[in-house]
């Protein structure tokens, strides 16, 4: 059996990172979890069930100008390493033009979103905090992905770390400033930490990006790499096509669970409550 110092630097590269992503992912999992419990205790199971109900319209944003176009930069600098930076800044461009976009959307049509297609009024302040933070995970995204095509992991896995730390971090000290002024918690307190988490992650990729790059050399001469938007986006249609389908469902399911459980006879209150302890305590504490 072969040591991992034997094997080609292709796959060592891939083992060490593959083995980095899961451990980071797994602390990831268990910081969250931990993070949600913190949460059931701060602003409810009612308040979790609101939360998770607005949670698939970033996932849907998402869908459209990041987690596809993340996998598509991946895939097109691993096979043209040599014109990387310009194929990741070219993905970059499509990206934040289209994240700007549905963040403008969200931010302009909460009521409307909340009212008629959540049908929960009660969403609509917390709607345009995760519209704001669109561009934000659409930024960081492409940066990982810029890593992940140069066979360099350790910044996108070291990034999920830094973000659910700080998150945890920052929203602890809101909880307890707000406790201590006597301000009430609400949902926005969960809020305000989703969106804490995409900066902090945008900033500690932006940093490794600009301090420890992937790549020294580009042999592209301008800043965009001519002919790339194409093939770029030929290869993150069918990925977002996928995502936006799972996302989509994940939603109806957001909307169609807590209706049911107010048709079997549960108020309005309860009802969320009950969503919120499935998909926020029970839920996380299984194997997805």
């Amino acid at each position: 059996m072969l040591s991992i110092s034997e094997l080609s630097p292709k796959k060592r590269a891939f083992l060490t990172g593959t083995i980095l992503l899961t451990g980071t992912g797994f602390a990831c999992r268990v910081l969250g979890f931990f993070y949600r419990i913190f949460l059931s205790r701060t602003i409810g199971a009612e308040g979790l069930g609101i939360y998770n109900m607005i949670h698939p319209i970033f996932g849907i944003c998402f869908a459209l100008c990041a987690g596809s176009v993340q996998t598509a930069l991946s895939q097109h600098i691993a096979s043209h390493t040599a014109r990387g930076r310009s194929i990741f800044r070219t993905g970059t461009v499509i990206s934040m033009t289209m994240s700007f976009v549905l963040a403008f959307f969200i931010c302009r049509h909460a009521e409307f979103l909340a009212n008629v297609i959540l049908m929960e009024p009660r969403c609509t302040p917390y709607i345009p905090i995760m519209g704001i933070s669109v561009p934000f995970a659409a930024f960081h995204a492409c940066i990982n992905g810029y890593y992940y095509g140069t066979q360099k992991s350790h910044v996108p896995a070291f990034s999920q770390i830094v973000e659910q730390i700080i998150r945890m971090i920052v929203v602890f000290f809101i909880a307890d400033s707000w406790i201590k002024s006597g301000h009430t918690i609400t949902v926005m307190l969960a809020a305000y930490g989703h969106l804490i988490g995409e900066i902090a992650s945008s900033v500690f990729t932006l940093f490794c990006l600009l301090f420890f790059p992937p790549q020294r050399k580009d042999i592209a001469a301008g800043f965009l790499a001519p002919g790339t938007a194409g093939p770029l986006m030929a290869l993150a249609l069918p990925l977002m096509g996928n995502r936006l389908v799972l996302n989509l469902l994940s939603s109806a399911e957001a909307i169609w669970i807590p209706s049911r459980l107010q048709m079997s006879g549960l108020n309005n209150d309860q009802a969320f409550a009950v969503y919120g302890v499935l998909t926020g305590m029970a839920l996380p504490a299984g194997v997805k």
